[in-house]
């Protein structure tokens, strides 16, 4: 994966589908990092911070770890998969069903920033090569900002709409190189205003798509 400069964090039951039976890739918009090292986001340079998303994950699932404000969304995210409150064991079953990769592959240097419009067009190659590598069944994306900058080009084809107590929720489906197709859908971003249990309704429909 040549473009690829953050590496994604793949579970060790990913391929297997592990809690969900299917393999489910959840993509998030950037990471934060003050640094602003000169190669961040160039293929090639990314060094140790090639692992700096499985970093973030096994940071969120060490029980040793400090608790900082950042891994809310984690933990609200993870409840809206499974429909309920969490412990130390069911939170690392759950991530470890999952592949975690961040869409744009340069950090953002203050929390909640977006990328410009280069950054998320030059990301699309990076988007790809995952997708190829790993041939998700389900994707689930971190928010509509980045919903909206996803590639619509010709892999890329509309789905229909969920329709969850009569809310309109967005689908998709993306070409893989192996013939099949990845379904994709957004949810809220899980950092703010994620109501995790109106969110397990429209997740539990979107991973029972065929």
């Amino acid at each position: 994966m040549e473009n690829v400069f953050f590496l994604p964090f793949v579970g060790r039951d990913y391929l297997s589908g592990g809690i969900f039976g299917r393999r489910v890739m959840v993509l998030g918009e950037s990471h934060y990092c003050g640094e602003r090292c000169a190669n961040c986001g160039v293929p090639g340079k990314a060094g140790d911070c090639a692992a700096f998303t499985s970093g973030v994950i096994e940071r969120y699932l060490d029980p040793k770890a400090e608790r900082e404000p950042w891994m809310n969304t984690y933990l609200k995210f993870e409840r809206s998969l499974v429909g309920h409150e969490t412990d130390q064991a069911e939170r690392e079953r759950i991530w470890r069903s999952l592949l975690f990769f961040n869409y744009l592959q340069v950090a953002m240097d203050e929390t909640r920033k977006a990328g410009t419009h280069e950054q998320y067009q030059q990301a699309q190659k990076a988007f790809y090569e995952t997708l190829d590598q790993y041939r998700p069944e389900s994707v689930i994306v971190w928010g509509k900002r980045l919903w909206e900058y996803l590639p619509g080009d010709e892999r890329w084809r509309a789905e229909e709409d969920l329709v969850v107590d009569g809310e309109h929720v967005a689908t998709g489906s993306y070409a893989l190189d192996n013939g099949q197709r990845a379904r994709v859908t957004a949810v809220y971003h899980p950092s703010a205003g994620y109501s995790w249990d109106w969110w397990h309704k429209v997740i539990t429909r979107f991973l029972n798509l065929k």
